[in-house]
Order: C-alpha cells, then structure tokens, then sequence
C-alpha cells in the first residue's frame, strides 16, 4: 500500500542541463569537448586524452576535425608521432574557448542550483 506522506522533492530530484557552444548556428562544442581539450592540454597527446574521457583516437582526430571545420581556425598545434612519439597543445583559440567554456558552465550551475533550491520546496 502506498505511503500517504509525500516524499521531499529535494532528497530525489537532482537538477542537471546540457550545455554547447554553437559557432554561427553549428555545433562547436559540448562538455565532454571540453574535457577532452582539457585533458590534450594536461597530457600533451591526442591518445592520451582520448584515453581519459573515453574516446578512440578516431574520434578524437574526427572531433577535432569537426571543431578547426566550423571554427576555422586550428584547434590543436601537433608535431607527428613515430619513437620520439608525438605531442599536442592548445592554440591560443582553443584556450579562450576552454576558458570560456568552463566559466560560462559553472556560472550556470551556480545559478541553475539557485534557482532549483529557490523553487523546490524542502518537503
């Protein structure tokens, strides 16, 4: 039988929103685009940080393709693989985007949880 109290919305309910950047009405990038740039600049490779969010190195090198396509400008300054290995750092475009990016999410999460606390009652 089911209980005649009624469960605090706060102790379920969890609010969340996706966030993307689009760049003259196409996709640019998304969270995990961000991560993933985050983790080419901690570690340096394509492999490396595709490894760490989770992504092939195909799709790494397909998103970064997607990403110089609609931006226009590279993303990523490479130098080529072989026994040495190769390595990967940001452009300058690709820092202010992931700046950007990462305060834009935090600044609506802060104010996204504001907002659901402000709305949702305790009980």
């Amino acid at each position: 039988m089911a209980s005649s109290r009624t469960p605090s919305l706060r102790k379920h309910l969890v609010p969340h929103q996706k966030l993307w950047l689009n760049w003259d009405g196409a996709f640019l990038m998304g969270p995990r685009y961000l991560r993933f740039l985050a983790a080419v600049d901690q570690t340096g490779t394509i492999r490396a940080a595709g490894q760490m969010v989770g992504w092939s190195y195909r799709t790494c090198l397909n998103r970064i393709r997607q990403m110089e396509r609609v931006l226009g400008a590279r993303v990523l300054a490479t130098t080529r693989g072989g026994r040495a290995g190769g390595s990967a750092r940001l452009t300058e475009a690709a820092r202010r985007l992931v700046r950007v990016f990462a305060r834009w999410q935090r600044e609506v999460d802060r104010l996204s949880h504001r907002a659901f606390h402000r709305n949702v009652p305790p009980r």
